[in-house]
């Protein structure tokens, strides 16, 4: 019976590994991203902010998406935000969005989405530091500090300039040699 009530609350246990501190971190910096990159240019008329995940983070992506709304009630620098919730099977959904959030997934779907982020030129951030080595393009330091760690061989290709602010203040990722 125990083996049974572990393997139906696995995916419970799992969708828990997000903290509620840190996804409000995230709420506060995501839209920043895009206002202190060349992404800004591509805005259209609201600022898109797609978050990518798998249906067992379901409830954590709809948190961020409501802390961004909370913290962003008016939008940010005359720009209105649009959150796009959609799962990792539904990549085209993001297609006009300046960045793209990345909860954590399997590999398959992780290198599917980098490579339509990239493909599009969209900035991928993600919850999982991780992922940079995967390609993502930023994700957050979090130690004494919070502070954006960037991924500048990825963001170069995608030919995205990011505020010498912003790279200033950043911990930069160097790829590891494998």
């Amino acid at each position: 019976m125990l083996i049974i009530g572990i393997f139906f609350n696995a995916g419970i246990l799992n969708a828990s590994t997000y903290d509620d501190d840190v996804l409000n971190i995230f709420s506060k910096m995501v839209p920043r991203f895009i206002i202190m990159s060349s992404q800004k240019d591509r805005i259209k008329n609201d600022l898109e902010i797609c978050v990518l995940y798998d249906k067992i983070d379901e409830m954590a992506a709809l948190s961020l998406i409501n802390k961004i709304s909370s913290n962003y009630p008016k939008g940010i620098q005359n720009f209105q935000i649009k959150l796009i919730n959609s799962s990792y099977s539904e990549l085209e959904t993001c297609k006009n969005a300046q960045l793209a959030f990345m909860f954590n997934s399997d590999n398959k779907n992780i290198e599917k989405a980098i490579l339509f982020l990239n493909k599009e030129n969209i900035l991928s951030m993600s919850y999982d530091i991780a992922l940079l080595e995967k390609g993502a393009d930023i994700s957050l330091f979090i130690g004494r500090n919070v502070m954006p760690y960037i991924n500048i061989k990825n963001i170069t290709t995608k030919k995205i300039a990011l505020d010498n602010i912003l790279l200033r203040v950043s911990k930069i990722y160097v790829e590891s040699n494998k």
